[in-house]
């Protein structure tokens, strides 16, 4: 079977009323590495002042002191990558920006490869919208 050094990345923007996330916000994350489950391999802090002005700090230097999960390949989000993510993050708010390497998925992306097969389409639904849907919608 095919072994793939890195499996399936994400990238994500989560935003934040104010400058910054919350120190469970980055526990959470941390958990998450912890646990087998991601890989942390970029971290962004986006901040957007009242005037609309864009300060990005991407985090390459991590210590445990900050409370900040270590990274695995900081640096990987381009750019223009960080500018595009960034775009939607309004005035007076900010967002953490994620690269994310999905570990559960990495064999069974060298399974898929073996067989011929590959991803056509992918779609996330938020955990808010999902919990509002069934909360609704089942007895």
């Amino acid at each position: 079977m095919t072994t793939f050094d890195y499996g399936p990345i994400e990238f994500y923007t989560i935003g934040f009323d104010g400058d910054r996330p919350g120190p469970a916000v980055l526990q959470a994350i941390d958990d998450l590495v912890a646990s087998g489950t991601v890989n942390l391999l970029d971290l962004i802090f986006a901040t957007r002042d009242a005037n609309g002005e864009l300060t990005i700090a991407e985090i390459t230097d991590t210590t445990n002191d900050a409370g900040v999960p270590a990274l695995d390949l900081a640096g990987l989000a381009s750019e223009e990558d960080i500018e595009a993510l960034a775009e939607a993050v309004p005035a007076g708010a900010s967002a953490a920006i994620l690269v994310v390497e999905l570990l559960w998925a990495k064999s069974f992306a060298g399974a898929l490869y073996d067989a011929g097969g590959f991803v056509v389409s992918r779609q996330g639904i938020p955990a808010p919208l999902v919990n509002a849907y069934l909360s609704e919608h089942l007895d």
